[in-house]
């Protein structure tokens, strides 16, 4: 594992030792609720039962059981041991079975070649320099007719605010500048992402204030990461913007950056 991932890898530890928001089980689900809490696309409304479905990067308890509870044979990869960790917690307490793989997500070689229905990628390839490396395992390890799931930061906006995006301290953290929001870091392929603050603060479900220091994210164009797909024979099926429509809101309130600035690009893809 690299030096950068190294660092995230403990950086993630201890963000989940202090109860960040993602790594929060969902012990309350159900299979309609499941199906809902996967299906903001609705795209999972067709039948999950005995899919193989691999939850890439994707610890902390939440995703990988709600594929479980409808059906799927889920396994669930990240570097992370305190987020796999929660992923065991749901397992035992629903009765289902997960496989669990710690390893970072550009190393999938524990897998066969066409060993997955559906790769399910939740916010985490923004945390490693160059995305080609985690496609090509995704290519390999997706059988013919697989989807790809892949969800990513926006890269026009990406680094327009400090950070501590949890909880309520976020009206203290956005970068508001009187007339918008400021771009003011490069666009280019493997930028590694500057913050004013360098920490995450978030309150914990005790609603207590905690601060940890920030995993790096880099940037990855637009064109990387959609070339990217096609050149490995994926055709693209599905786009969408997290676009927030209170436009209206306080400027610099979360609210508000949504409806100017969408965070979070989706983007669905099957493997031809």
């Amino acid at each position: 594992m690299s030096t950068e991932a190294n660092k995230n890898e403990k950086i993630w530890d201890k963000l989940v030792q202090h109860d960040v928001l993602c790594s929060r089980p969902k012990f309350d689900l159900s299979q309609k609720t499941a199906r809902e809490y996967l299906s903001r696309h609705r795209f999972y409304g067709a039948e999950l039962t005995g899919k193989k479905v691999l939850c890439l990067a994707c610890g902390g308890g939440q995703q990988s059981i709600a594929f479980a509870l409808l059906g799927a044979e889920v396994t669930v990869v990240d570097f992370s041991a305190e987020q796999l960790k929660k992923d065991a917690q749901v397992a035992q307490a629903f009765g289902r079975e997960l496989r669990i793989v710690k390893t970072d997500m550009r190393d999938l070689s524990m897998f066969d070649a066409a060993a997955f229905d559906l790769v399910y990628q939740p916010y985490s390839i923004n945390y490693v320099p160059d995305p080609s490396p985690v496609l090509d395992e995704v290519s390999r390890v997706l059988k013919p007719g697989g989807v790809y799931d892949l969800m990513f930061h926006n890269p026009y906006v990406h680094g327009t605010w400090k950070d501590g995006c949890w909880g309520s301290q976020w009206e203290q953290a956005e970068l508001w500048e009187g007339k918008g929001y400021p771009l003011w870091q490069p666009y280019r392929d493997g930028y590694p992402i500057q913050t004013q603050d360098g920490h995450w603060n978030f309150e914990n479900q005790q609603d207590e204030p905690v601060r940890v220091e920030s995993p790096q994210e880099y940037r990855h164009t637009l064109s990387t990461v959609m070339n990217g797909l096609l050149v490995r024979g994926f055709e693209i099926i599905y786009f969408q913007e997290e676009v927030g429509t209170e436009s209206d809101a306080t400027p610099g309130s979360w609210d508000h950056y949504q409806s100017i600035a969408p965070p979070w690009l989706f983007l669905i893809s099957r493997k031809k």
